[in-house]
């Protein structure tokens, strides 16, 4: 008769590996998992980025004010609010400045204005980050439900925002260069 020292030994050598496979599919599962949470938090991040820094710029805009250029004098009102988007942005715009819009509307008909004093008070200045593309790291794609789900090969996430407002009248009447 075998003891019962025996069968045990003998039942812990035949699930040796289970531990080590259960450990292994329950990675398969849960590390895609934390990549797609991560993605997510990623994109919500940066949009309300970008909206903050689009919200910033439009603050800075209404009070016609400039900011200093690098080699003395002033930069344009223009130039002045993508400064402020930009560096509200941190690093999220790197590469990607040419998508900061700045318009103006007449603050009656709300038609756009382009004429040289359109930033003038009581017009409506409109700031904007328009096509900014994120990638994420992982990327599904629904095609006709979720039932056929793949992973789709340009992964592009297009993000726009904006952020308007009235303008203040100009300080001592004169308006910021445009």
């Amino acid at each position: 008769m075998e003891s019962a020292n025996k069968r045990h030994n003998r039942r812990r050598n035949s699930q040796r590996g289970s531990e080590l496979l259960a450990g292994l599919l329950a990675l398969l599962i849960l590390i895609p998992f934390f990549v797609v949470i991560i993605d997510i938090s990623w994109g919500v991040f940066i949009k309300v980025s970008l909206q903050h820094a689009v919200r910033e710029g439009v603050r800075f805009a209404v009070t016609s004010q400039v900011s200093a250029a690098s080699g003395g004098g002033n930069l344009g009102h223009i130039d002045s609010i993508k400064g402020v988007v930009t560096r509200y942005a941190g690093n999220i715009l790197r590469g990607q400045e040419d998508k900061i819009k700045v318009e103006f509307f007449d603050g009656t008909t709300l038609n756009p204005d382009t004429g040289a004093t359109r930033n003038r008070g009581r017009n409506v200045v409109m700031v904007s980050v328009e096509g900014y593309q994120y990638n994420p790291i992982l990327s599904l794609g629904l095609i006709e439900g979720w039932w056929k789900t793949e992973v789709r090969r340009n992964p592009a996430i297009v993000i726009t925002v904006h952020a308007a407002d009235q303008m203040e009248s100009c300080p001592m009447g004169t308006c910021a260069p445009l």
